[in-house]
């Protein structure tokens, strides 16, 4: 009951004296990766789309598709999270967590079935369920009224807990351009 009232005492005192509604994120990036399989590098590409309150906490969803060497096989994946920011004026240092489902599946049977796999069904899918941190920062690039474009990079670490079906660790990082949406112009 302390932590509650010690963490709503910390929101409503970073928050004192800032008027601002908040804001639609949406990224899009590519990302490399490497897994606990031995050669296993791979890479895609994400798409973010979040919501920040008061410039500090997001809950954001994001999707990705990536290819993986061992089995030569994709990877999509879907994470819900929240994403807590430092709001500094130049860079905002931020910090995700997530859960994610992931589906994995050799790329034969996606070239047979594409549309299949996108929702998740198909020849020799594995569905898994895991959880995962982002450490990043967002870089503004440019800003008019309403409207900032920022560049973020991250390192991000995916932890499986079922190891006997696919990795048990992806690690790696992205680099991503966006767009934050109805910013308060004066800040």
């Amino acid at each position: 009951m302390r932590l509650l009232q010690a963490a709503s005492l910390l929101l409503v005192w970073t928050g004192a004296g800032v008027a601002q509604a908040g804001e639609l994120q949406v990224d899009l990036g590519v990302t490399g990766k490497g897994s606990t399989w031995h050669g296993d590098g791979g890479g895609g590409f994400q798409l973010r789309l979040g919501y920040r309150f008061l410039q500090r906490v997001a809950v954001d969803v994001a999707v990705w598709e990536e290819l993986h060497a061992v089995d030569v096989r994709e990877n999509t994946g879907l994470t819900v999270g929240a994403t807590g920011y430092l709001p500094l004026k130049r860079l905002r240092p931020s910090l995700r967590a997530y859960f994610i489902h992931q589906h994995e599946q050799g790329l034969v049977s996606v070239v047979k079935n594409p549309l299949a796999t996108l929702v998740g069904i198909g020849d020799g899918i594995r569905h898994r369920a895991g959880f995962g941190f982002a450490l990043g920062v967002e870089g503004p690039i440019f800003a008019r009224g309403a409207l900032e474009v920022y560049v973020s990079p991250a390192l991000t670490a995916t932890i499986f807990p079922d190891a006997e079906l696919g990795p048990g660790f992806y690690f790696g990082g992205a680099i991503s351009i966006g767009l934050n949406l109805n910013r308060d112009a004066s800040g």
